[in-house]
């Protein structure tokens, strides 16, 4: 059934080799064919991107009876699978735990890569840069000459931008990074109010409450523009240091 269950997998049909798998564990297996049998099943998860799904597994079939190596290989995959699951607090809750329970183990180097790059994602940057001066300081000096946590990424206020998109269009959008696209706005919403404007004066005030709208709507639009530009150029400040981060830490580019 293992066999089969692993040839399934080999085909794609995950589907078929999962309940394979659970079906050679319902059978009371052997200890290290029930230790095939879960890896099997964690290994499917994992090839459908059900990283999620994947964690909760290993957790509820860490069995007693599986070797310490085992279970640490297990708790490791569990760790990436948190990882992977954008699971940060969890990720490091678990980096910690596996350092607990499995202190005469050498931790594989990507779990403190998965550690420190989850700090960067909560924004716990003190606990961050301790974290990769402790794993820099099992290495050579040059690892800590270039800590990267001299110097952070500099992230944009959400706030800011709105505040000067309300008080100033197309600030925002500028702020942010877009200045053609600011200088746009300002353009569109500048016409709105002219033309409301112009209109009102020639008593064509049907025409006047158009422009009004023409220029609100604009305006609206531009707040609202503003902050997910201001998400978007702080997903990839952040984006760009994790990067920068993870080569140091796995490539050993310095």
């Amino acid at each position: 059934m293992l066999k089969e269950a692993g040839r399934k997998a080999a085909e794609g049909d995950y589907m078929s080799a999962a309940i394979l798998y659970e079906r050679v564990l319902f059978n009371a297996p052997s200890d290290a064919d029930a230790y095939l049998a879960v890896t099997g099943r964690l290994d499917c998860l994992k090839k459908e991107s059900r990283f999620r799904e994947a964690e909760r597994y290993i957790k509820a079939s860490m069995l007693p009876n599986f070797t310490e190596q085992q279970q640490f290989e297990l708790s490791v995959q569990q760790v990436l699978c948190a990882y992977l699951a954008g699971q940060f607090e969890n990720t490091v809750s678990l980096t910690e735990q596996l350092r607990v329970n499995f202190a005469g183990n050498t931790l594989p180097e990507l779990v403190a890569v998965m550690k420190v790059i989850s700090l960067n994602e909560l924004g716990r940057w003190e606990d961050a840069a301790a974290a990769y001066r402790e794993w820099a300081g099992t290495k050579d000096t040059s690892y800590l000459q270039h800590d990267p946590y001299k110097k952070l990424p500099r992230f944009k206020s959400e706030s800011k931008a709105e505040w000067l998109s309300t008080f100033l269009p197309g600030g925002g959008q500028i702020y942010a990074g877009k200045p053609l696209e600011g200088m746009v706005s300002i353009l569109v919403q500048g016409a709105g109010v002219w033309f409301g404007v112009v209109s009102f004066l020639d008593h064509y005030y049907l025409s006047a409450w158009a422009g009004a709208g023409l220029f609100g709507s604009f305006h609206m639009g531009g707040v609202r523009r503003s902050r997910v530009l201001v998400q978007r150029y702080n997903k990839k400040a952040l984006k760009d240091f994790n990067e920068k981060v993870k080569t140091m830490m796995l490539g050993g580019n310095l």
